[in-house]
């Protein structure tokens, strides 16, 4: 077992124990690679999940490392089925497609890949916090295809008359 991986098992689900599995990262950049690839894996052991929080934590304001490695990070987010690790994994998404400039440098099949994801989690999601990433990220992607309009209100349609209030709200956020 890495030190990483042995870090992470020590760490719970608090807010504190992120941090400082992140500053561990940001200490010692040389483990991010490790950080990601236990994170972006299908497997859900504690580790792992550990590792999408971490990997949530430390990369949501450096976004940046996500570009190089894009085609991996989209194939993490596709194959994920915990729902732990769904959130972190496309909480990450919704942020590095929210920045334009980050948006704009997509491949087709790259936003091919990030719908397909979307709708993905859409229809397998659990937990609101995944489904709501999913649609708002979704969102930046409408006019991609003709049909991704129509399948969202479609769904959101489905959807609404038993609906919680979260997903009422995600429906006016990108209405």
């Amino acid at each position: 077992m890495s030190a990483l991986e042995d870090l992470l098992l020590q760490c719970f689900a608090s807010v504190a124990d992120r941090e400082k599995a992140a500053a561990y990262i940001e200490a010692a950049p040389e483990r991010f690679q490790e950080l990601f690839d236990l994170a972006c894996s299908p497997k859900d052991s504690r580790a792992h999940v550990v590792a999408a929080w971490v990997l949530e934590k430390y990369s949501l304001h450096r976004l940046e490392v996500l570009e190089d490695q894009l085609d991996t990070f989209l194939q993490g987010v596709a194959i994920q089925k915990h729902e732990s690790k769904r959130r972190p994994m496309m909480k990450l998404l919704y942020h590095y497609c929210r920045k334009k400039e980050l948006r704009a440098q997509l491949s087709k099949k790259q936003i091919d890949g990030i719908v397909a994801a979307c709708f993905d989690y859409m229809l397998e999601a659990e937990k609101a916090a995944a489904l709501a990433f999913a649609m708002k990220t979704l969102h930046f992607f409408r006019q991609h295809e003709d049909w991704i309009e129509e399948e969202l209100q479609a769904y959101i349609a489905q959807r609404l008359p038993n609906s919680s209030a979260g997903f009422r709200s995600v429906v006016r956020q990108i209405s």
